[in-house]
């Protein structure tokens, strides 16, 4: 499996970990949450282990010396496939095989009944020197706390397995520098546990950051590959990885979540699922891109200014606040004289940036902006900024999902929608040497950087295909549009070839590049944070309308107000996601 493959694996693990402590009202989620990704690469990528025949008499071993850390254990289990996810909800309940402490009686691909700290590791000891004694093949491995190496037995334990040259054991120490009473070198330091190894014959491997996948493959490759001595992985791990208010926290050592704090962990742990893929991909949220292009024109340029109204944090124009203050009108909480007072300035040969969040731009000054700017055509560039439902907590009156139509209907208004860093900045510049007003719209969350910089050239009504396709045309803009080349990948993966357009100018609209593509291929797929009604979607049915009739399918907020929550969940649920794009297009083409 590659690493983000793992990744989402083992995300699916820690929901399983949050599921089962919640359930049982008890349990150690902590230890749990930081070794899941071990646990994870062990059962899904190291170990040979059947779920279909749990005892096969080859399979590698695993011990799970630090026993509390059993909901993280049957998680994996479960994730693997030796028994129903279902069946963490029964954690620690009367009747349930899944026993506060592993139970190799009653729980399938439980090696070793573990709980009380120290014995673990000489139970896995023990089974390495039958495999060597009677010539089986089979690898074992032991997961250990840094608190429970305080454990004299620990120590006789590792002696015994260096003496016996065991290298088919991997002895891997979690160690997340907490344990029940505290950090563990205020408690009783058991510390420098690598040279502790190393002197009872152990290759040691320094793991830096146990929660990285890459890191993990590396160190258990060094395991497998050594010969006569057993290893020691000491894993620099983080307690309660994954959920932000149970991460180094000691008290999450033992105890369970309450309702809220399960939904908030759930909610954490679903928008990490949908971001993982992305997870080293550079995100910069473009109205960050927006002030910080302000500032590198104004270097450039003396003949414009930038104007507020109380948001100039929150639309990155105190960047520009910042570098010319002098340049930089905050008219107050005031969005329709915002427009007007914009409107003036232009009128004397000038060019002015007015910038608030979308709802107040295209919807409370709807009339100035028409009237005042776009009637007497003046360079006014409008910088709108948390657009669409992505906006998130502050809900349905904050979430502008009509301003792409607002403004589209507007004569001689031109209308862009950025897709990343790259893109933004390159509109803001483009903006300004456009003659005529301008509306930017800028997203509130972080998008993933899909452009090269050293080689990104924007032009104005020139549509970008990302991807070619032969199968069906998908066509996005602004945050859609790095979910659209995601589910172009999954898409081809299941033999559908999805060509994939970002269609930044949603007016003037690139007709061409839309003909062509749809001449090509026979199906359009647009997908955008708006409003299905009157955005990049309707802009692109009367192209193909008019010039090339091709079966079409939108791909937006459906006629209907968002609500409060976190810009990635809601983007999940209002399907604004590769997930549904994927659903929907194999649907339309089916």
């Amino acid at each position: 499996m590659s690493d983000e493959e793992l990744k989402k694996v083992a995300n699916e693990v820690r929901k399983g970990i949050v599921t089962g402590v919640h359930a049982a009202k008890s349990g150690h989620p902590g230890g749990s949450l930081g070794a899941a990704d071990i646990m994870t690469y062990l059962y899904f990528e190291e170990m040979n282990v059947d779920p279909a025949d749990p005892h096969k008499a080859d399979r590698d071993r695993f011990v799970l010396s630090k026993g509390h850390c059993a909901p993280g254990l049957y998680a994996v289990l479960a994730e693997r496939g030796f028994f129903p996810k279902e069946d963490l909800e029964t954690l620690r309940h009367i009747g349930s095989h899944l026993q506060g402490h592993p139970n190799m009686n009653d729980t399938p691909g439980v090696d070793m009944s573990t709980g009380s700290l120290g014995q673990g590791i000489s139970a896995a000891v023990g089974m390495a020197v039958a495999a060597k004694h009677w010539g089986d093949d089979y690898r074992t491995y032991a997961l250990l706390g840094d608190g429970e190496s305080e454990e004299g037995q620990v120590w006789e334990a590792a002696m015994f397995a260096g003496n016996q040259q065991l290298d088919n054991l991997c002895v891997i120490v979690d160690h997340n520098g907490l344990q029940i009473d505290g950090p563990v070198e205020e408690v009783n330091d058991p510390m420098p546990l690598a040279d502790k190894f190393r002197a009872f014959k152990f290759h040691v491997v320094e793991l830096a950051d146990g929660n990285d996948f890459d890191q993990i493959r590396a160190a258990f490759a060094e395991a497998r590959a050594t010969k006569g001595q057993p290893t020691a992985i000491i894993a620099e791990t983080m307690k309660g990885k994954g959920v932000s208010f149970m991460e180094n926290q000691v008290g999450w050592h033992g105890k369970a979540p309450n309702d809220e704090q399960f939904e908030q962990a759930m909610a954490e742990l679903t928008a990490a699922e949908r971001s993982s893929r992305m997870a080293d991909v550079k995100k910069i949220a473009t109205r960050v891109s927006y002030g910080e292009a302000l500032v590198e024109l104004a270097n450039e340029h003396d003949d414009f200014v930038v104007l507020d109204a109380d948001l100039a944090a929150a639309t990155q124009t105190g960047k520009f606040k910042a570098a010319c203050p002098d340049r930089f009108f905050d008219v107050g909480i005031a969005e329709s004289n915002l427009m007007g007072v914009a409107a003036g300035i232009a009128t004397t040969g000038r060019v002015a940036f007015a910038s608030t969040f979308a709802m107040f731009a295209a919807g409370r000054a709807f009339e100035q902006v028409r009237n005042s700017i776009g009637y007497p055509h003046l360079n006014v560039k409008i910088g709108a900024t948390h657009a669409g439902i992505s906006v998130g907590e502050d809900g349905a009156t904050h979430q502008c999902c009509e301003d792409i139509a607002l403004m589209r209907v507007i004569p001689g208004m031109t209308v862009i929608v950025p897709a990343d860093d790259v893109e933004a900045r390159a509109v803001t510049r483009a903006a300004y040497e456009c003659d005529g007003p301008v509306y930017m719209r800028f997203a509130r969350l972080a998008s993933p950087v899909i452009n090269d910089p050293e080689n990104y050239k924007f032009e104005l009504g020139k549509g970008i295909v990302m991807r070619e396709g032969a199968d069906v045309t998908i066509i996005a803009c602004g945050l859609m549009v790095g979910e659209a080349l995601e589910a172009a990948e999954q898409l081809a993966a299941e033999g559908i070839d999805a060509e994939v357009i970002n269609m930044h100018t949603i007016k003037p609209i690139d007709a061409d590049l839309i003909v062509k593509s749809a001449t090509k291929t026979g199906h359009v797929v647009t997908v955008e944070e708006h409003s299905v009604i009157g955005g990049l979607g309707s802009a692109v049915a009367d192209v193909l309308c008019e010039q090339c009739p091709t079966p079409l399918k939108k791909i937006g907020v459906n006629d209907t107000f968002g609500e409060s929550g976190p810009g990635a969940e809601l983007l999940h649920k209002y399907g604004l996601d590769a997930a549904n794009i994927v659903a929907t297009t194999k649907e339309f083409l089916a």
